[in-house]
């Protein structure tokens, strides 16, 4: 039986238009409303993935990464056939390569601050909102705080203000610093702003942002909006299913399977939210020599300059470069050079997740 998948639709439909007066008097019973543009479907990555979506429901075969069926499959034969005129995007393509280089960038570069700060002055740049730091502002215990500063400079700093998210402080020379709170998310949409603001696509991560706010912070929702820019999501799961069966692991063998059928894993309860498709999968590769495909595998996720993540359906979140996780640790306080640690992807400790990798590495 024929098959069309998924990748294979957005990159023949990328770019293109498609004239939806022409659609619609083929196809007038499909519903385009959510993605036409007025009189084109513009096909940008946000664009073709609803409408993918919308053929899909056409389909039966049961795998969202794939259309088997012919409603379906003749849908997609006429936009390859219809669909013209390259459309610029506005503003220009966009520059993942330096989208990535800057991720890459912030981590390495916010890391070493921090830690070069607790060095130099014994307090760092960051505390968790999880941490005793952050319980003594949340109590509003100004004595506390300046204890623990004592401690952690031999006296050098003063607090001069508690603000939002952040600490002022003063050291004895005059010299001017800022604590900021942070914790697993937070680290993560602070390297991400740096990628896409320093790239130029501030609105875009604006939006990002917002989205992700208005979902308490949710790093499913981040994949998401992510996924919509064209970044490859990742399952990964270094145990087995058999393994994850054996250990009574019921919720990660679930996900483990979702993947693997390419069905969409970790829905939001949130509107619009549809949970994330599932572009690749790596299992099977905790204390075992990991067979040529995974290893493959591992090999082309560890060239990926940045990437972010999810892991246990959103437990935790992350960012990543060259091959190593990056978490932040919201229990950690001003002076804990260990608040951001970096792990290799294949010691990670963590059994399913995801991990999203910019276009362009995938």
């Amino acid at each position: 039986m024929p098959k069309l998948d998924h990748a294979t639709f957005i990159d023949r439909l990328k770019g293109k238009s498609i004239d939806v007066a022409q659609l619609r008097s083929v196809y007038p019973d499909l519903n385009v409303a959510n993605v036409a543009d007025h009189d084109v479907i513009e096909g940008t990555t946000q664009n073709l993935e609803k409408l993918w979506e919308t053929i899909d429901s056409y389909d039966h075969d049961g795998n969202v990464n794939t259309i088997s069926d012919s409603p379906a499959l003749s849908i997609a034969e006429w936009l390859f056939a219809k669909a013209v005129s390259p459309a610029p995007a506005a503003g220009g393509a966009v520059n993942w390569k330096k989208v990535a280089e800057l991720g890459d960038k912030s981590i390495t570069d916010n890391s070493n601050a921090h830690k070069s700060a607790i060095d130099n002055t014994g307090v760092g740049l960051y505390y968790g909102d999880h941490s005793p730091f952050h319980d003594d502002i949340l109590r509003g215990n100004l004595p506390a705080l300046q204890t623990q500063l004592d401690a952690m400079s031999a006296g050098n700093w003063r607090m001069v203000a508690v603000e939002p998210g952040s600490v002022a402080i003063k050291n004895t020379s005059g010299q001017a610093a800022r604590l900021q709170e942070s914790s697993c998310i937070g680290w993560v949409m602070q390297n991400v702003k740096a990628a896409y603001e320093g790239a130029g696509y501030g609105a875009r991560f604006t939006e990002i942002n917002r989205k992700v706010k208005d979902a308490d912070l949710r790093g499913t929702v981040l994949c998401e909006e992510l996924q919509k820019d064209g970044w490859a999501a990742v399952f990964y799961s270094p145990r087995t299913a058999e393994d994850l069966a054996n250990s009574g692991e019921r919720e990660k063998l679930g996900a483990l399977n979702m993947a693997k059928a390419g069905s969409r894993v970790w829905k939001s309860p949130v509107p619009d939210s549809s949970g994330v498709r599932c572009d690749a999968l790596i299992s099977g590769y905790r204390d075992v020599t990991p067979d040529s495909n995974t290893e493959a595998l591992l090999e082309k996720l560890e060239n990926a300059p940045f990437f972010v993540g999810v892991a246990n359906g959103g437990i935790h979140t992350f960012v990543g470069h060259n091959g190593n996780v990056c978490d932040f640790h919201w229990t950690a306080q001003p002076d804990d050079k260990n608040a951001m640690t970096e792990n290799p992807v294949r010691e990670w400790k963590w059994d399913t997740g995801l991990y999203m990798v910019p276009p362009g590495y995938w």
